[in-house]
């Protein structure tokens, strides 16, 4: 086993301000879209097999304290995304009762937003957008998530409406874009079962 270090510490009695991650500068609806892009090259993406149980899943997310993860198959091929949302929402229910299962048999790949259902943006371009362009571009998609890619058409990155929200500090709701008869009744059915709650 390698001999390591234990590297010295320094007490934290006199400390009593936090730096600002961002710089002097805090963000808001005009800056630059870079801030708020969870960069692959530089941060490992959160990755999910498509087989893991709706249960397990969220054991998953709520342990690692992150809200979406990129759905992948046993080759580790991309496939889609989940957020925490999609496993805790209506949209669970009415897809078990669908296929006549119990909620617990449910996996992430009978849940996530399917690749060929999502968009992406061209990494190389994000320094000329603002925050404010993706949170439109995210509502005009009606998807809590986009992608990035490179120019090779790898995965680089991924921004979510959360990052944007906890970014900016201010509640954020992206409305699901239906486009046919069956999304425009889960659209209506999941607002009337909201509606009952509140």
């Amino acid at each position: 086993m390698a001999n390591f270090r234990v590297i010295e510490t320094i007490p934290l009695n006199n400390v009593q301000s936090i730096s600002n991650l961002c710089g002097n500068q805090a963000l808001d609806i005009s800056s630059n879209a870079s801030h708020i892009v969870t960069d692959f090259s530089q941060k490992r993406p959160q990755l999910i097999e498509k087989d893991v149980l709706v249960d397990q899943a969220l054991y998953m997310m709520k342990m690692g304290h992150v809200r979406s993860k990129i759905v992948i198959d046993h080759d580790e091929n991309f496939m889609g995304v989940i957020s925490s949302s999609d496993l805790s929402s209506y949209k669970v229910l009415h897809i078990a009762q669908l296929r006549n299962v119990s909620r617990g048999d449910l996996s992430v790949e009978n849940l996530m937003l399917k690749k060929d259902e999502m968009r992406a943006i061209d990494f190389a371009k994000i320094n000329n957008y603002t925050i404010g362009d993706v949170l439109a571009t995210l509502k005009n998609l009606g998807q809590q998530h986009v992608l990035l890619i490179d120019k090779e058409h790898t995965l680089r990155g991924l921004i979510s409406a959360s990052d944007i929200a906890r970014a900016l500090h201010i509640p954020i709701n992206i409305n699901e874009k239906a486009h046919t008869f069956k999304e425009i009744f889960d659209v209506v059915f999941a607002q009337l079962e909201k509606n009952k709650t509140t």
